[in-house]
């Protein structure tokens, strides 16, 4: 029986991470493109397809038709537009993006001064430096040592040569944001097959930028990997890759939406209920995430963060000192919940070193 004012835990929680995690590969290729548009003949601010059959082909300009085209070819789940209206720039645009939901962003037609507006607001929405924010990243042609894994840098320079048309290298990014979208968590870009297109100008592979190449008369993905070029304990060597920046993401917003829906307001902000969803993070969500995602072998878990619960004791005026360890995590901190995790992210097989002895 319940005591009067305690939510006791519910098995509900724990069955929602277990779905959340075994449904993980087909979910994350149903990822949302946004592209930022501009058209004489689109009536509305916003619009939402699914498929190309969802698009009135003769209510869009005849270029944005191929765009939306690009960002269907690679299976993104659904293509969110947004219209530029009469007299809005840029930031008015990503004032508006701010309030919806999406992974992957495209500007096809942008100019390099409205591509840097872009860039720097998908690194202020991402977080530069501290724990991830919106999870939106960003495909650009024009950006240069942004060194950010929310940027992708698209190299190859000339025309695109595609069975949607000839385009630019920023008018491509629309098609590398829905390649990359539409890729499931247990694979990487890394070689895959660009079936759109018939030929690209060469490029040769540098750190920190998306390039494609030509094997014989097919164009394939060199590396998929982002712009980050500097590491650090926060970002560490792996973080390059998109696959495992996905991943990050992926995992962040399911536990964002899954404390959204189920824990607050229902579970009174104790040490008990804490440990309970860092439980059910750890060994339910981490367990079946494993191999595709975190690495099995790796002791990957959530648990409260001791040294945020020091600092919120400090400044209620006490000393920490006297504290076992014990004391400080059942320390009460109010509404706010303190959580400190620690993962090893998995990526697809790349490079090979084969010594052979005769």
């Amino acid at each position: 029986m319940a005591i009067v004012g305690q939510i006791n835990a519910s098995p509900s929680i724990s069955i929602a991470f277990k779905t959340l995690a075994t449904t993980a590969i087909q979910r994350s290729e149903r990822g949302t493109v946004c592209l930022i548009l501009q058209d004489t003949k689109a009536t509305e601010k916003w619009y939402t397809f699914k498929t190309i059959a969802d698009v009135e082909t003769e209510k869009w300009d005849k270029d944005n038709i191929k765009y939306i085209n690009l960002a269907m070819h690679y299976g993104a789940f659904k293509i969110l537009i947004r219209v530029i209206q009469s007299g809005e720039d840029t930031n008015k645009v990503l004032k508006d993006l701010e309030m919806r939901k999406f992974n992957w962003l495209a500007y096809p037609k942008a100019l390099e001064t409205e591509d840097q507006t872009v860039v720097n607001w998908v690194k202020q929405q991402f977080g530069n430096t501290g724990p991830i924010g919106k999870t939106i990243k960003y495909v650009s042609s024009y950006a240069n040592k942004t060194d950010h894994v929310a940027i992708v840098e698209l190299a190859n320079g000339g025309t695109y040569k595609s069975i949607y048309g000839d385009f630019t290298a920023q008018e491509y990014t629309a098609a590398i944001a829905g390649l990359i979208a539409g890729m499931p968590l247990n694979r990487s870009a890394d070689n895959h097959i660009m079936n759109d297109l018939k030929e690209v100008e060469d490029y040769e592979p540098k750190i920190g930028k998306f390039s494609l190449y030509m094997d014989e008369d097919i164009v394939r993905v060199n590396y998929g990997v982002n712009s980050k070029t500097t590491f650090d304990s926060t970002w560490k060597k792996d973080t390059r890759k998109i696959k495992v920046v996905e991943g990050m993401c992926f995992i962040v917003d399911d536990i964002r939406d899954t404390f959204k829906k189920y824990w607050i307001g229902n579970y009174i902000s104790d040490y008990d209920n804490k440990m309970n969803f860092c439980s059910n993070i750890t060994k339910v969500y981490f367990k079946e995430m494993s191999p595709n995602v975190l690495n099995g072998d790796y002791d990957n878990k959530v648990e409260i963060d001791i040294e945020a619960q020091k600092r919120a004791i400090v400044i209620d005026g006490l000393e920490t000192d006297g504290m076992t360890d014990l004391e400080i995590l059942q320390y009460p901190t109010g509404d706010e919940v303190y959580l400190t995790g620690d993962v090893r992210f998995v990526d697809t097989m790349a490079s090979l070193s084969l010594t052979m002895t005769m």
